[in-house]
């Protein structure tokens, strides 16, 4: 898919939809897009799914119980390379992003709005993501609003123009891999909800920095390398 679409794929209210490989070239819009305000959607596989050029974000999910998800490989793209919100049982391979969300909070891979939050409201792990390959763009990885459940096997992050790793007001959220320079790691917190709650990280990380604060509660939080360490 060439141009610039306002949605390039738009769905909602699907079952046992698949997609198998997709490459957009576009000049502006959003790659897919699962909507927000229409019905939900479950058991949706995707293929490698690569967007240059969107506006917007390459891949963004609302309401998904169950997603499946080979790859999403995002080159300047102006928010996001996979938005996930408020979608449960979801496994993902990778997560590629180059210059992805450039001059915002956005960045390559983001789990926002309850993303990861089970029916009974628990975050035992159900959101598993293989691997997040970030260069340059906004953040790499962003956890925020209540989202959580997730396991990142391995980030290899550098040079992001802001967080290299931001996880705010989130619930068990566990991430391993290596950071170099970028902007600081960061565990944060708004007040309107609770703050960050059995958050795992073990990064090396360098030229660079981990702050938390303010404290989360039961973060086991492992650092090697270089990087200022300020951390409770």
């Amino acid at each position: 898919m060439t141009g610039n679409p306002y949605f390039g794929l738009r769905f909602y209210g699907v079952t046992g939809l698949v997609l198998g490989e997709i490459d957009m070239n576009l000049s502006g819009g959003i790659g897919i897009r699962f909507d927000r305000d229409e019905a939900a959607n479950e058991d949706v596989t995707m293929g490698t799914i690569a967007v240059t050029g969107a506006g917007s974000h390459a891949v963004e999910t609302w309401n998904i119980d169950g997603l499946t998800i080979d790859s999403v490989i995002a080159r300047d793209c102006g928010e996001c390379g996979l938005l996930l919100q408020n979608s449960i049982n979801v496994d993902v391979g990778l997560v590629d992003g180059n210059n992805v969300g450039a001059n915002t909070g956005y960045g390559t891979l983001r789990f926002a709005n309850r993303n990861g939050r089970l029916a009974s409201g628990s975050y035992d792990t159900n959101v598993r993501v293989d691997s997040v390959k970030s260069r340059g763009g906004g953040r790499g990885v962003f956890c925020v609003s209540e989202s959580g459940g997730a396991t990142i096997s391995n980030v290899d992050l550098a040079d992001n123009g802001n967080n290299a790793i931001l996880i705010e007001n989130c619930y068990n959220v566990d991430v391993s891999g290596t950071v170099d320079g970028g902007g600081e790691v960061r565990l944060a917190a708004r007040t309107e909800f609770e703050g960050n709650r059995d958050i795992t990280l073990d990064l090396e990380v360098n030229n660079n920095s981990v702050r938390e604060s303010p404290c989360g509660e039961n973060s086991q939080i492992t650092i090697t390398g270089d990087a200022r360490v300020d951390v409770c």
